[in-house]
């Protein structure tokens, strides 16, 4: 048996150990983007300035960036609304919690009449403390 559990702490070492690599390898790759968008507005104002002036360039690349800003947060409300369209199917197709606890208590009332009165006597409890109203 320990050699079961030792097996799987390195098992979750390893992922944690990964997971990590991940998160900075994805940290270096978004400053390295954050860098190259920088230097190429750097560049595109400095030809713009050269072409028609420093007001025109601010004004352009300032139009720019909010373009793209808006764009960016149209872009993120379609994916928030899409990825709530799919959160509520989910909802919908799982069965709820009711039809779940009136197909399994009655299996686990035979099998352990106390535990399921223990846990119902937890549940009720834990209900009646989430819907008081605090003074």
């Amino acid at each position: 048996m320990a050699a079961l559990f030792r097996a799987l702490a390195l098992r979750l070492q390893d992922s944690g150990e990964r997971a990590i690599l991940t998160v900075i390898t994805y940290l270096v790759a978004a400053l390295l983007f954050i860098l190259a968008i920088a230097a190429f507005i750097y560049a595109a104002a400095v030809a713009l300035t050269e072409a028609y002036g420093p007001v025109v360039a601010g004004v352009v690349i300032g139009v720019v960036a909010a373009l793209l800003g808006l764009m960016t947060i149209a872009w993120l409300s379609l994916r928030k609304r899409s990825l709530r369209r799919k959160m509520l199917l989910r909802r919908l197709a799982q069965p709820s919690l009711a039809d779940t606890a009136a197909t399994t208590l009655p299996i686990m009332l035979q099998k352990n009449p106390l535990g399921v009165l223990i846990v119902a006597a937890a549940a009720g409890f834990l209900l009646q403390r989430s819907t008081q109203h605090r003074k």
